[in-house]
């Protein structure tokens, strides 16, 4: 195991009700100006929206609004969501939503107290800002765990580039099932496949440790809610069940002395560049190609995951057929959720330029059973089409 320092300063209420039972007594630690930050309607048509304000004004808060944040962000909003920030010299911001509204939220306050611009900064200068502005969760949607750590997505749409912002964890998390109860299943599978998507990439990283247990049992845990959710799509005790389970992926133990393989998730940043799609959809085309592309490498990892997870049988099989067992059982799962396979099955046009110049400047995982070059990579991206 290696070397590491854990700290996990967030606060999460669970529990049905929470905004009204909660939120009062958070609210007398700020200011008087509030900034709700959400994504698209349905905060709108679902009520929650007018839930949140109408609470916020019961304790006296004055509510300014900040809607318009698209499923894939974009840096072009951020920008705006700083400047309306420091105009109306916001005291908290709420992010209402899920894993897109967070992210945008984190990047908001991450330059919001600061007169420089935050691209240029973090991605240009690497300076991470020392004073940055506040924000809490209310929790609409689950998947991505967002709103357990402190790292957002953007997209800065003029130059291509998806890039991962440093920003401060979040002050408070609000975590209602009921609120996940009027999501459609087609918005609310894709962020079931990203949780187990991040298992997934802290599990198949170099080397074991205790949390790889653990982490069995999360993935065992999705991938049992997410087949009983597809049989009982009304169950609030099957949706509560995913929505912690996204939380606990993102509270970093997992991450504590395994440095994971994410090579399927800096391919899709970079490609979402381009695409905009939902990221728990993407990734869910992209991992089992990479997966049979990297499995003979690894056939270790690959046959205990098949085993412990995915529940194959071993008996009479050879190690390397356990392991590719495994992950047709993935894409059984992936198909069961509704989820595409192929680009085109998603409606998504990936072009071969688009192909060679996501490959050539993703982020290049060197903590997978074996390093890919960057033919190879966009060779996984074409078979995926």
């Amino acid at each position: 195991m290696q070397n590491f320092i854990y700290h996990m300063p967030v606060k999460v209420y669970f529990e049905e009700g929470g905004v009204k039972k909660y939120l009062p007594s958070e609210m007398k630690k700020y200011g008087k100006n509030i900034m709700i930050v959400y994504g698209g309607g349905s905060v709108k048509r679902n009520g929650i929206l007018d839930e949140l304000k109408s609470t916020l004004e019961q304790c006296g808060k004055t509510v300014v609004e900040f809607g318009g944040v698209a499923a894939s962000p974009v840096y072009a909003k951020i920008k705006e969501g700083i400047a309306l920030y420091k105009k109306e010299n916001i005291d908290l911001m709420i992010a209402l939503g899920g894993g897109s509204v967070v992210d945008s939220t984190k990047i908001i306050a991450a330059g919001a107290e600061i007169d420089e611009d935050i691209w240029e900064e973090e991605m240009v200068r690497h300076h991470i800002p020392e004073k940055m502005g506040k924000y809490a969760v209310v929790l609409t949607i689950s998947g991505a765990g967002a709103e357990m750590d402190h790292l957002g997505a953007c997209t800065n749409e003029e130059t291509h580039e998806k890039k991962t912002f440093v920003g401060p964890y979040a002050d408070f998390v609000i975590e209602d099932p009921s609120y996940l109860m009027s999501i459609p299943l087609r918005t609310f599978t894709p962020g079931v496949y990203d949780s187990l998507s991040h298992c997934m990439e802290t599990y198949f990283g170099k080397g074991t440790n205790v949390w790889d247990e653990i982490n069995e049992s999360l993935m065992k845990n999705i991938i049992r809610n997410g087949k009983a959710l597809m049989e009982n799509p009304d169950s609030m005790e099957i949706r509560s069940n995913l929505m912690w389970d996204s939380s606990l992926i993102q509270s970093f133990s997992f991450y504590t002395g395994n440095p994971g393989d994410f090579q399927a998730h800096g391919i899709e940043n970079m490609l979402a560049a381009y695409t905009h799609k939902t990221h728990g959809l993407q990734l869910a085309i992209l991992q089992p190609v990479y997966y049979d592309h990297i499995v003979e490498d690894g056939p270790e990892v690959f046959a205990r995951f098949a085993v412990n997870v995915m529940e194959v049988d071993p008996s009479g099989k050879t190690q390397i057929e356990v392991a590719k067992e495994g992950i047709a059982k993935l894409r059984e799962f992936i198909k069961c959720l509704g989820l595409p396979s192929t680009f085109s099955e998603a409606g998504i046009e990936v072009s071969e330029e688009i192909a060679s110049v996501v490959a050539d400047t993703c982020n290049v995982s060197v903590n997978n059973v074996r390093q890919l070059s960057r033919k190879e990579i966009r060779e996984i991206i074409l078979a995926c089409r």
